[in-house]
């Protein structure tokens, strides 16, 4: 009975302690480290506004959805034409690489995330365009 009532007061001091600890540290993240925390668990996931440079006006800016489902990620580029779905979306840590076919002719995508944001190219058969984005809110 005696280690029986032991263990409880033992299990109640650590319940005790650790409420009040995770209380400090809700204290603690408040504004921007907050929302660091929420995106560095979503990594890639959302939607993100995008530009590339010097190619035709209605491929030089949109929305790039990306989503996961099961470990699997897909990502939709939202033009003003329509949409498209992109193929082999491979995702590794803060890299993103896709595939997606346009007029006929297969452009291959390269990004790096820094944040809420990203850089990369396009390799495309006319060359190689820069890519920047940013999280949409």
């Amino acid at each position: 009975m005696k280690i029986t009532f032991k263990n409880f007061s033992l299990i109640l001091l650590f319940l005790i302690f650790s409420n009040g600890y995770s209380l400090e540290l809700c204290d603690a993240f408040n504004g921007v480290e907050r929302s660091d925390i929420l995106v560095k668990k979503k990594r890639w996931t959302g939607s993100w506004d995008y530009s590339v440079q010097d190619v035709p006006l209605e491929y030089s800016s949109g929305v790039m959805h990306i989503s996961k489902k099961k470990k699997v990620y897909t990502v939709e580029l939202e033009l003003p034409g329509g949409k498209l779905p992109a193929d082999n979306v491979k995702v590794n840590k803060n890299k993103l690489t896709f595939s997606v076919d346009i007029e006929g002719s297969m452009v291959y995508v390269a990004l790096i995330m820094d944040e809420d944001s990203f850089e990369g190219t396009s390799d495309t058969p006319d060359g190689t365009f820069m890519l920047v984005g940013i999280r949409r809110i």
